[in-house]
């Protein structure tokens, strides 16, 4: 085996869903610590995709790293060269070469140039020739007869967009070089049959539509979430840890005091910062009395306390001065496909509704052009203000959807919704509802 199956493998991943908040980063960087404290190895937080300058912030104030941003998780070639196949030096003696080759036990080996450059690959076939000739086998092996009529891999090809390719291939051996032509190493076509040599711990979400992109191609060992169930069956049993509170931080907190565990003073607090990020301070209706009891039990191991970190977290410049259009409709997007409909709704904090106001237009805009480019029914985006307890509905799409809304339309042919703050909980709910 070229990288290891089973339970061995080279990385675990621990990411929420895309077009993240502070609730999902911050949940995964303190469950990616606290697997790590209880012996597991290899396991990485991602943010998948920008990290929000809240978070950020969140980071900064705690003095931590932020988890490392990722477009995407897919597989690529690079991950499955099989290191056991060695490469052979073009100025190494032909004899020591062939002597490799037979120890190796493989059919072929590559050739690399001293300049890393792929020559070609040495294979007894081919060196016919020289044995008939008797020729030295003390020359470079540069200089042997190589086999370079073979698929050249790229060390960023997608591993599902060249392993029909490969399967059908007559060679087993497929070189892989970098951008620069440089050899890499070598891949197995027994590889594109392995398993992947990651696997992947789900936070603040279970379906897979609204992960990371490429999630659905490594195998999921975990879920931490506190959302509707719309899982896919899994192939092996999982961890899967849920409840109805209104943070996956609260959850992840309990796991922490669950293993007999205290998370440190930095873990408490981005825990704390995610937990009233996404209660809104306590005044989400998601909101329960075990989010205030671990918020509590937080404070006093941070030091910190959730009215300071909601203020500072707040404080950081409005999403709507410091984003594009398109990035702000995308920092909290979630797609979802129910009763046969397809449509996504995204949600920004904002206390200066006139702000939004005077961007309806370019929102609107990128709205349309989302549901256009995804092929979605319709479109929505939510704007709450936490502090007033109300948020207003911009929606594009779906005429019979839109009519069916419970909520009063007022300025600017916005939905006004006094006291809606979760999308989850509020909205959600209302709008599946209004699918016929």
């Amino acid at each position: 085996m070229c990288y290891n199956s089973g339970m061995e493998f080279r990385k675990i991943y621990v990411c929420g869903h895309r077009n993240p908040d502070c609730d999902t980063i911050m949940s995964a960087y303190a469950l990616a610590d606290l697997r790590q404290r209880t012996g597991w190895q290899n396991v990485e937080a991602l943010c998948p995709g920008r990290l929000p300058p809240r978070a950020k912030w969140v980071f900064d104030h705690f003095g931590l790293q932020p988890p490392r941003s990722r477009a995407d998780v897919y597989v690529r070639v690079r991950d499955i060269v099989c290191p056991e196949v060695p490469i052979l030096p073009a100025d190494q003696p032909l004899i020591d070469s062939l002597r490799m080759l037979e120890s190796s036990g493989e059919s072929s080996l590559p050739v690399a140039a001293a300049d890393g450059a792929f020559l070609g690959m040495l294979s007894p076939a081919k060196l016919l020739a020289l044995f008939i000739a008797k020729d030295d086998l003390t020359i470079p092996t540069g200089r042997a007869p190589l086999h370079r009529e073979m698929s050249i891999l790229q060390s960023d090809d997608r591993v599902h967009d060249v392993k029909a390719m490969a399967i059908r291939n007559a060679h087993n051996h497929f070189p892989v070089v970098d951008a620069q032509g440089r050899l890499l190493g070598t891949v197995l076509k027994r590889a594109f049959a392995e398993t992947p040599p990651f696997r992947m711990i789900l936070v603040d979400h279970n379906e897979t539509a609204q992960g990371i992109p490429g999630v659905d191609e490594i195998p999921v060992i975990e879920v931490v979430d506190h959302h509707r169930v719309s899982f896919a069956p899994t192939a092996e049993p999982i961890r899967y840890t849920a409840d109805v509170v209104g943070s996956t931080c609260t959850i992840v907190a309990r796991m922490f005091r669950g293993a007999g565990l205290r998370p440190s003073k930095q873990i408490a607090g981005v825990l704390l910062a995610g937990l009233v990020s996404d209660t809104l301070l306590f005044l989400s209706p998601t909101t329960t009395e075990a989010d205030r009891t671990i918020a509590a039990w937080l404070e006093r191991l941070s030091g910190a306390t959730a009215k300071e970190l909601m203020d500072g977290m707040m404080s950081v410049g409005s999403a709507l001065t410091s984003l594009t259009p398109a990035q702000a409709v995308d920092s909290d997007r979630k797609s979802y496909a129910e009763s046969g409909y397809k449509f996504s709704l995204a949600q920004l904090e904002e206390s200066n509704f006139v702000l939004f106001h005077r961007q309806l237009d370019a929102l609107g805009a990128e709205l349309e052009r989302v549901r256009t480019a995804e092929g979605l029914d319709f479109a929505a985006l939510l704007v709450t203000d936490p502090l007033r307890g109300h948020s207003e509905l911009l929606f594009r799409g779906a005429e019979t959807v839109r009519r069916a809304l419970p909520w009063r339309v007022g300025a600017h042919g916005l939905f006004n919704l006094p006291g809606v703050l979760s999308r989850k909980k509020q909205l959600l709910p209302e709008v599946l509802s209004c699918l016929p």
